[in-house]
């Protein structure tokens, strides 16, 4: 499959369905579970009246018990044989058991035995519809008899005794404690049993029965018992979000192998260096990402071959220079003597016109030079031999030459004692050479140079105060024949390698170069190496400032 983004979406689209349908089986297992639960609680107090009404009638009466219980509370049952082929589960109450079976997804086979009682099961099918106003005002019929059997003055102890059997409250009311409207209060008056709707605090739906007990002036209330609801509007809620965050979840467990691939395809690109070595990016799998990798290799390639014949023709073209600009500087001296030897000895222009020309090929010699140079270090890393090197000494040997060709310059330094970096002493050298040259060849007035230690890292920076170099070229000055406007052109004697050799030779230091803005407002070069301790100074501190002229 080479389309990953088809792959995506054919997982994310299988990813819904098997959220959507966990969501589906696992509601209906919970709503079933729920009914279990609500038909048991709701009827077991009524179940056991039933059957206990059932024992302690025979023949015609029990029948006659059967078809009352029956009209009142709208259930239909039968007294069956014990019969255990049927898969029950079962949960007790007091001396009842109750083994329930479902015959669907809303009615349920109800099987009700009573200790002592081993042959005969009283059997229900049961539903959500029959808990049903009928359902409470015949159980409240059956709890006014099973209370008439007894004494008075035990009533309400037995009252509470059945509490146990029923899963919703029974309660004995004084006419003090009655909370009814008047409409419910004609009623009662009446003999009357009332059947409202209330609600819980919760929201829920729930009935509540109100009775007379006899003539006493006392009533029997039956509940708060809640209703059952098919679709509980919190549970729901909590189902979308468990379902969202599983999806969620399988979307990132998706999209994270394509996001880890691509991480590892930018680092690997940006540890790319066409020419220099034969990095690849990983090739695996047959999809777009497989084939955007092999594109990239390929173009590395490509681009690799390309600088790697730029650096051939560079070089070839520098060493075949060199042959013929010996000869023209072996030619000019030749033809300086035959001046001489001419008597030829003044300022004509001639010989102005040989000097010219001896410029000019000293102008071109260096830039083969600086060619060959910079060609040896893009090509390969050199074998540096790295040694713990003083900086402030190397800066101070190489300050000195320059100073004596402009003395008309200040030269500002503060150099911090005892600075070592881990440097080859002929490269490190060079690089602050060319810094230093740019420094002294740009300046009007004064040149800064400074070398200090910073945070487990030494920074050496010069700076000038000449023309400086744009915001917007700060960056492409270090790449190679880069050059800015007219103030810093090759009138000046630059070749336009410099800075690249010197940001080449840092790389291979680990250190970084960077240009910005001298507070003198010219240019600045920063070099940033990590710092290898210090060393003793031969004298108590470099850091002087001296004004040479």
């Amino acid at each position: 499959m080479r389309s990953i983004f088809f792959r995506v979406y054919i997982g994310i689209v299988l990813a819904v369905i098997a959220v959507g349908t966990s969501a589906l089986l696992g509601y209906r297992y919970w709503q079933a579970e729920r009914l279990d639960q609500y038909l048991l609680q709701q009827s077991r107090g009524t179940i056991q009246l039933i059957f206990e009404g059932m024992q302690r009638h025979r023949g015609e009466r029990q029948d006659q018990w059967k078809e009352l219980s029956q009209r009142v509370t709208g259930l239909d049952f039968e007294l069956v044989p014990k019969d255990l082929t049927v898969q029950l589960k079962t949960t007790r109450w007091g001396p009842l058991q109750l083994h329930l079976a479902r015959l669907g997804d809303d009615k349920r086979l109800v099987l009700a035995q009573l200790d002592g009682v081993s042959d005969q099961w009283l059997r229900f099918v049961l539903s959500e519809r029959k808990v049903s106003e009928q359902f409470f005002r015949g159980t409240t019929l059956l709890l006014l008899n099973e209370l008439g059997r007894l004494p008075k003055q035990s009533r309400q102890q037995a009252l509470r005794e059945m509490q146990d059997q029923f899963g919703f409250v029974l309660r004995w009311l004084s006419r003090d404690q009655l909370a009814a409207g008047y409409v419910q209060n004609r009623a009662l008056s009446r003999g009357d049993t009332v059947v409202e709707l209330t609600t819980l605090d919760n929201g829920d739906r729930a009935i509540r029965t109100l009775a007379p007990i006899g003539n006493s002036g006392e009533f029997l209330q039956l509940g708060d018992a809640p209703l059952y609801v098919p679709f509980p509007r919190a549970w729901l809620v909590a189902l979308i979000i468990l379902s969202l965050l599983l999806l969620a979840g399988l979307c990132f467990l998706l999209i994270r192998p394509l996001e880890r691939r691509l991480n590892r395809m930018m680092d690997e690109v940006r540890a790319l260096q066409p020419g220099v070595d034969t990095t690849h990016l990983t090739v695996e799998g047959r999809d777009t990402l497989t084939a955007v990798a092999g594109s990239i290799n390929t173009m590395s390639e490509r681009i690799g071959q390309l600088l790697k014949a730029q650096r051939d023709l560079n070089h070839a073209v520098s060493h075949e220079l060199k042959t013929p600009l010996s000869r023209c500087r072996f030619h000019l001296e030749l033809a300086d003597q035959k001046l001489t030897s001419a008597g030829n000895d003044g300022d004509n222009p001639a010989r102005k016109h040989l000097r010219g020309i001896s410029d000019n090929l000293g102008e071109l010699n260096s830039l083969v030079e600086e060619i060959l140079l910079y060609a040896s270090l893009e090509s390969h890393r050199p074998d540096l031999q790295l040694r713990q090197f003083p900086l402030a000494p190397a800066l101070e040997l190489l300050l000195v030459p320059l100073v004596e060709q402009n003395p008309n310059l200040k030269v500002q330094r503060h150099l911090e004692p005892g600075l070592m970096i881990d440097a080859d002493s002929h490269y490190i050298k060079r690089a602050l050479q060319n810094l230093l040259n740019n420094a002294f060849q740009y300046a009007e007035t004064t040149v800064a140079v400074t070398a200090a230690s910073f945070e487990g890292k030494v920074i050496v920076r010069i700076g000038d105060d000449g023309p400086g170099i744009p915001e917007s070229h700060r960056e492409s000055v270090l790449e190679p024949f880069t050059r800015v406007e007219s103030s810093r052109s090759r009138r000046t004697g630059g070749t336009g390698l410099g800075l690249a050799i010197v940001r080449q030779i840092a790389h291979w230091h680990g250190g970084e170069v960077s240009i910005g803005q001298s507070k003198m407002g010219g240019a600045e070069a920063s070099l940033e190496f990590v710092c290898r301790g210090t060393a003793p100074a031969d004298t108590d501190s470099y850091s002087i400032q001296t004004d040479t002229h």
